[in-house]
């Protein structure tokens, strides 16, 4: 009778490494024929798909790094602001003292140029009152006239008369002119602010009593 034969267990787990290898083997290469046929089906076009998703993924991502860069220098220019309205106390004293400055100067000249108006027409209506009230008090012996045609006939009618003269409206009016010529300016200088009327009566007024006056010549 034969004698049985043992199983050899390292042989055994020898064969069914070398099975369990191959079949992962095999399941490897059928995955990547699988994912060939794939590929293959997906050809040129599907592959320049995914490079314009490529690209629209880089252009959101630069999107979103460009609108994180406005937030934060946004939030950068807030703080800035912020910092630039909380006041300065020095500067905040300053700026007081200069406002207060200016405006102790602005009515120091408003009440300068309220004086000077005040006085200026407190001057003019003492000029008026000089010129259109009549003198209470004027010399009789003057010939009282208020044109130069006036003072010509008065010389006609003036005791005793006025040496022979031939042409003695000439004489007065030349003297009179003269005398205007000469005390116009000087009034206008030490009196501003009149009308030239006015002035012409306060000539027409010292002319009368002046002694260059042919009528204030006249032989007694």
């Amino acid at each position: 009778m034969p004698k049985k034969m043992g199983t050899n267990t390292k042989a055994e787990a020898a064969r069914e490494r070398r099975s369990a290898a191959e079949a992962e083997r095999q399941e490897r290469e059928a995955r990547e024929k699988e994912d060939q046929l794939w590929r293959d089906a997906e050809g040129p076009k599907s592959r320049a798909a995914r490079r314009r998703e490529g690209d629209t993924e880089k252009r959101a991502e630069a999107a979103s790094r460009r609108a994180e860069n406005r937030r934060l220098a946004e939030l950068e220019q807030q703080e800035l602001d912020r910092a630039a309205r909380r006041p300065d106390p020095k500067a905040s004293r300053v700026s007081l003292l200069r406002r207060r400055e200016e405006e102790r100067l602005r009515l120091e000249r408003e009440a300068e140029a309220a004086k000077k108006r005040r006085s200026r027409t407190a001057d003019e209506e003492e000029y008026e009152r000089v010129v259109l009230v009549s003198n209470t008090n004027r010399d009789d012996s003057v010939i009282e006239a208020h044109t130069v045609e006036d003072a010509i006939a008065g010389m006609a009618l003036a005791e005793p008369p006025l040496p022979p003269d031939r042409h003695p409206e000439r004489r007065l009016k030349a003297s009179f002119k003269a005398f205007e010529e000469a005390e116009l300016p000087k009034l206008k200088e030490e009196k501003p602010g009149l009308t030239l009327n006015q002035y012409k009566d306060m000539v027409w007024k010292l002319w009368k009593k002046s002694p260059d006056n042919p009528l204030n010549q006249v032989v007694e």
